[in-house]
């Protein structure tokens, strides 16, 4: 998904997988920390962002590039968002899939090549992503299309774009007809006062599919797995303390930790390097 090199072309940051990661790590702290204000990340984020990269990889990034890099994922996050509502797919929460069966697959992509990379197969740093841009809404155009390659980010000087939080839709797709209808009583409401009834039948329901949904998110997302720990103590080259932090920062917060033990060996190490290296600087 993205260049592997590392550098500058024609004025554009080329950005690696490990570049990626490390700057969505980074800000979704500064999110869960609750340091990103209500209108967004601020000048000092960005720059502060640039300075760990750069101190990590030993490159030359400044924070205006961080905030374009940001606007490339959030377009990701919308495309994912997008292809969340298409009809016959389905959600895994637990590797962070948007599932679709065999028969719909090979239509839809057949229409949609480019679509495919966010269909079956888990969605590389959903769980950042949803932490920076899932409580958030799209604030304008995308201003490059959301198929666009994550390697190299345009000099583009539009607000930041986020886009709306998907993970915790609905189980099944009653919801999305049940907003439809909503929406078409609400104008038939403004004609014809005698359809009163109809409007307010309907906002029951929908306000009571809204309940049902928050109690079982209320209930779900604070289970973590029980083999967590022996997994973490089980990753070579760390100190104890650097495993009790990351472990207490994973039980924090369960999505993730869901995530990180479905991960192979080798992702679980660049997992818990990425968070040991930035909470310890120079280790």
């Amino acid at each position: 998904m993205e260049a592997e090199g590392q550098g500058f072309t024609n004025g554009h940051a080329t950005w690696t997988s490990a570049m990626s990661s490390f700057m969505l790590s980074y800000l979704s702290n500064v999110v869960s920390s609750g340091e990103r204000t209500s209108s967004g990340f601020k000048k000092v984020h960005y720059n502060s962002c640039a300075k760990a990269i750069n101190e990590k990889f030993q490159i030359t990034l400044n924070g205006e590039q961080i905030k374009n890099h940001l606007k490339t994922w959030s377009r990701r996050f919308a495309k994912i968002n997008r292809i969340s509502k298409v009809s016959g797919t389905g959600w895994d929460e637990d590797s962070f899939t948007i599932t679709m069966d065999e028969e719909h697959y090979n239509g839809y992509v057949k229409d949609h090549k480019n679509d495919a990379d966010c269909l079956n197969k888990p969605l590389e740093h959903f769980a950042e992503m949803q932490t920076i841009f899932g409580n958030t809404m799209a604030t304008g155009k995308f201003a490059k299309d959301s198929n666009a390659a994550l390697g190299e980010d345009d000099e583009v000087d539009n607000e930041e774009v986020m886009a709306h939080a998907f993970t915790k839709r609905m189980s099944t797709c009653d919801d999305n007809a049940t907003t439809s209808s909503t929406s078409k009583i609400r104008k038939k409401a403004k004609k014809r006062d005698s359809e009163e009834e109809g409007l307010i039948a309907a906002f029951k329901s929908v306000g009571d599919t809204l309940s049902s949904a928050i109690e079982k998110v209320a209930t779900g997302d604070t289970d973590v797995p029980d083999d967590l720990f022996d997994s973490l103590i089980n990753l070579p080259g760390f100190e104890q303390t650097h495993i009790s932090l990351y472990f207490n920062y994973l039980v924090a917060h369960p999505h993730i930790a869901r995530a990180f033990n479905k991960l192979p060996f080798d992702h679980k190490l660049i997992w818990a390097r990425n968070f040991v290296s930035e909470k310890f600087p120079g280790v």
